[in-house]
């Protein structure tokens, strides 16, 4: 059973100065200096790691990562941000280097508080509005992907436990030991390696905030480090010295900023080179049921714990950022574009293939499509996954791609709002818990009442509701062919592929003639029920499911004023070249392509359900619509990551058939470089660009936009390990 209401870490709780400078009461301390903050962030981090010299020398990877311990007021990303923005740094191929700025905090400031706190920097206030124009909704916990100068600067923010939020990132299965800059595995599902390079060591000083400063957290730093990875702290004490000392940091004393005495910078340089007495024993990591990685001491009496077996990891990893940067994608839908997308924004080249004459033509293929996820107060990773991708899908649409100056929503929608309407007595809890769970961030949602809903949806509703005021309606094929502009993404249309096979190094695709389609050295399938044509994805339990919309023209004037989407038992969208798209049902086992009057009707009771007007009694509507067959998965996540060999899983991880707590040090059997991005139901619009960004981030090697444990949660293997572990073998068997 879920447990209710919370998402959330500890919100911070301030107080402010007579100088209108924020201070910490949990902490009993300033998150800058008050004599100039920018100048501090200045000294401290970007000189003392000497990044502006580093950032006008060719950069050998897509990414130059920073890393922080704690986020407090953002000065610290946007001081980087700007400096970046100035620079514009240099790189060794033909695609611009982007800043990656990974941040972990344990107290996230409310929107009214960081709203207040950014406004004592004025100088900066183009770049704070950018910010809080994307900062996620508070209290919120796990990670948080927001995207700036058309993805060329991205900001990771994790909100919770600093060590926690680090681990989140560790590239390999090395935890625990001491570490030589050398991973056995790659990265979660990736086989590029992940590093930082450059740490800002901020947060609360040692002896206020001890519980922050501890070996676990610079085990941590170290393990997410490689040889010449510099850092900087504003503090010089005892515990850090030790601590850095110990996991293989060099430092050197230097003057501290204004009245501080001391701060240290260094860089590190390998446990194996840096043996001391002082080193600190290192901490045997737990990793929960879900694959979290805590540094505890595992428990091994927890079914099918992962601490056991690894089998969501690949390896050996890669160290070439730039041999395999071309990727064939298999299907133009949702899944497909969003995956063209989010890869070409990251300097990969893609030949996107698709079986029609025009992207988005089979379940992605309705007039409007809704960017809806089901929200719930819940603590069960499918509420977190959908909460993360409402968020992310908001903030996506309502920027910019790199090739188009509008905004998805005005290009292809309209960020009309959506309306989640309390159907019933448990939603009207379920909604308002979320309304005041979220009561600092209005702007993400509000509960609202009847009255409400009617005067500022244009309609008479029978409900009150939860109104989520940044998302909206999308005509899915034109934001198909948004997403794919760009000289970095080929279109290959009219291309049905029969078979893929990996020949020297490269997947190809061919049609059932044998007719190469195309070929690149990483293949992705995002080509939904047909998946399963395909031999290395025959055995994923893919199921499509008949959804019918029904098309209303002319309808009647009661309902030709609604400005915002409507959710129920069904939705209604706003008109969109004078038709109303309603829908959808929902038939299982059903492979009936033509439209039903029987499905109509369904439509029309479920759109009466939310609003006043009686439309099965009006006789001036024309009815139309389309079917399509949305398709989902046994646990309704979507499968995104590293394919997995059906007969290698097996057989690696077969003992756990016998005992779902038998241990194994080896990494997952996947094929190389081919991954997967399907199942994501009827959710496609606000699923697919979340989903994207991860596969995106996999394949780059960079840190993920969502919690390891969840992210597991998506992996392409789980159902063949979840088989394994119930002693069952799979019906799609190939």
């Amino acid at each position: 059973m879920s447990s209710s209401v919370t998402h959330q870490p500890s919100v911070a709780k301030l107080h402010w100065d007579a100088n209108g400078q924020p201070k910490s009461t949990q902490f009993d301390d300033f998150y800058f200096s008050s004599d100039d903050g920018i100048a501090e962030t200045q000294y401290v981090f970007i000189d003392n790691n000497q990044l502006m010299e580093r950032w006008q020398r060719p950069h050998p990877k897509p990414s130059f990562t920073l890393a922080e311990t704690g986020f407090g007021s953002g000065l610290s990303f946007l001081i980087a941000w700007q400096h970046w923005r100035n620079i514009k740094p240099c790189t060794t191929s033909d695609n611009r280097v982007k800043l990656h700025f990974i941040s972990v905090e344990k107290h996230p400031l409310s929107f009214p508080d960081i709203r207040r706190a950014l406004a004592l920097w004025p100088t900066l206030s183009p770049l704070s509005e950018a910010l809080l124009n994307q900062y996620p909704p508070q209290p919120i916990k796990g990670c948080c992907r927001l995207s700036f100068d058309q993805g060329n600067v991205v900001l990771t923010l994790y909100f919770g436990d600093a060590t926690e939020g680090l681990s989140q990132f560790l590239p390999c299965s090395t935890l625990g030991k001491p570490h030589t800059g050398k991973c056995q595995f790659g990265a979660l599902g990736s086989e590029q390696p992940f590093t930082v390079d450059a740490w800002f060591l901020d947060g609360f000083s040692p002896s206020k905030n001890p519980d922050m400063w501890t070996p676990q957290l610079f085990a941590a730093i170290a393990r997410l480090s490689a040889q010449g990875t510099t850092f900087s702290t504003f503090t010089s004490a005892r515990c850090v010295q030790d601590g850095l000392k110990a996991e293989g940091f060099s430092f050197r004393k230097m003057s501290g900023f204004g009245m501080k005495r001391q701060m240290l910078a260094g860089e590190f340089v390998a446990a194996s080179q840096l043996q001391t007495d002082t080193q600190l024993e290192q901490p045997k990591p737990k990793h929960t049921e879900e694959g979290h990685t805590e540094f505890k001491h595992a428990k091994p009496n927890q079914r099918g714990n992962a601490a056991h077996h690894f089998w969501h990891l690949v390896g050996p990893a890669a160290n070439d950022f730039s041999s395999s940067k071309t990727v064939l994608i298999i299907g133009g839908g949702l899944a497909g574009c969003q995956a063209a997308a989010a890869l070409a924004n990251k300097g990969f080249h893609v030949t996107l293939v698709e079986q029609n004459t025009r992207l988005a033509q089979e379940a992605s293929g309705n007039r409007q499509g809704v960017v809806y996820t089901r929200l719930s107060p819940h603590q069960d990773p499918l509420s977190e996954f959908n909460l993360a991708a409402q968020v992310f899908a908001n903030q996506f649409y309502a920027g910019t791609s790199p090739s188009q100056k509008a905004s998805y929503f005005r290009q292809c929608g309209e960020q009309s709002g959506v309306v989640h309407l309390a159907m019933s007595d448990k939603q009207r809890r379920y909604y308002q818990q979320l309304s005041a769970t979220f009561a600092d961030s209005p702007d993400f949602c509000r509960w609202c009442s009847e009255d409400d809903i009617s005067s500022f949806s244009g309609v008479k509703v029978k409900h009150p509701g939860l109104l989520v005021p940044k998302a909206g309606w999308l005509a899915p094929t034109p934001l198909c062919e948004a997403l794919v502009k760009s000289p970095k993404i080929r279109i290959v249309t009219n291309s049905s592929v029969a078979k893929l096979e990996r020949l020297h190094n490269h997947w190809q695709a061919f049609d059932k003639n044998g007719t190469l389609l195309a070929s690149a050295a990483n293949a992705v399938i995002a080509n939904a029920k047909a998946a399963n044509r395909l031999t290395q994805t025959a055995h994923l339990p893919l199921k499509p499911i008949r959804g019918q919309v029904t098309h209303i023209k002319h309808a009647p004037a009661s309902l030709c004023a609604l400005n915002t989407v409507l959710c129920g038992e069904g939705y209604i969208s706003p008109a969109d070249a004078g038709i109303h798209c309603i829908g959808a049902s929902f038939n299982l086992n059903d492979d009936n392509t033509a439209l039903t009057a029987q499905d109509h009707t369904t439509n029309l009771y479920n759109l009466n359900q939310m609003v006043s007007s009686n439309l099965s009694e009006d006789n001036t509507m024309v009815l139309d619509g389309r079917v399509g067959f949305r398709t989902t998965t046994p646990d309704y996540f979507p499968i995104v990551g590293p394919a997995p060999r059906y007969d290698g899983m097996r057989e690696r991880f077969a003992a756990l058939s016998h005992n779902a707590n038998a241990s194994t040090q080896d990494p997952g059997d996947y094929y190389p470089q081919l991954y997967t991005l399907l199942g994501l139901g009827s959710r496609g619009l606000a699923y697919s660009p979340l989903a994207a960004e991860l596969l995106a981030s996999i394949l780059a090697g960079e840190a993920l936009p969502i919690r390891q444990a969840l992210y597991l949660k998506l992996h392409p293997a789980r159902f063949l390990i979840r088989d394994l572990i119930r002693n069952k073998t799979s019906t799609l068997n190939p």
